[in-house]
């Protein structure tokens, strides 16, 4: 009887362990966007599509601005077109900007950067996702 007791709880403590590593990397903090752009004079903009996948319900948007002078914006928004997110910002030296943790639903989305401004603009723009207690 003891042993079984014994074999039950290693059994029960497997499956609790197996639950817990499988949530934790389904919900693990992943990027799904990872763009480097080099826009000259003028206004431009580069529009890269992303999937938000299931158990996972926030994203964060670091655009890094290695060099340039001008005016720039990020933006997500969804299948339909409706604006999830957006940020602008007048950018006039090399610098790095994190947004805070944007909830959103599991699915297809369309992350857009773009610029209009006098001067080259060299920078990536980066989005990550996660999910759970990450």
């Amino acid at each position: 009887m003891n042993k079984k007791i014994i074999v039950i709880g290693v059994v029960v403590l497997i499956v609790v362990l197996v639950a817990v590593a499988l949530y934790s990397a389904l919900t693990f903090p992943r990027t799904s966007v990872n763009l480097q752009v080099s826009f000259s004079i003028g206004a431009d903009r580069e529009v890269k599509e992303f999937a938000v996948p299931f158990f996972q319900d926030k994203v964060q948007v670091e655009v890094s601005v290695t060099t340039g002078a001008a005016m720039w914006s990020a933006s997500i928004t969804d299948t339909n077109g409706k604006e999830v997110w957006s940020h602008i910002k007048a950018q006039g030296d090399s610098t790095t900007y994190e947004s805070e943790w944007i909830a959103i639903q599991s699915g297809s989305y369309n992350f857009t950067f773009g610029t209009i401004g006098f001067g080259n603009l060299e920078a990536s723009a980066k989005v990550t996702s996660k999910g759970g207690f990450w």
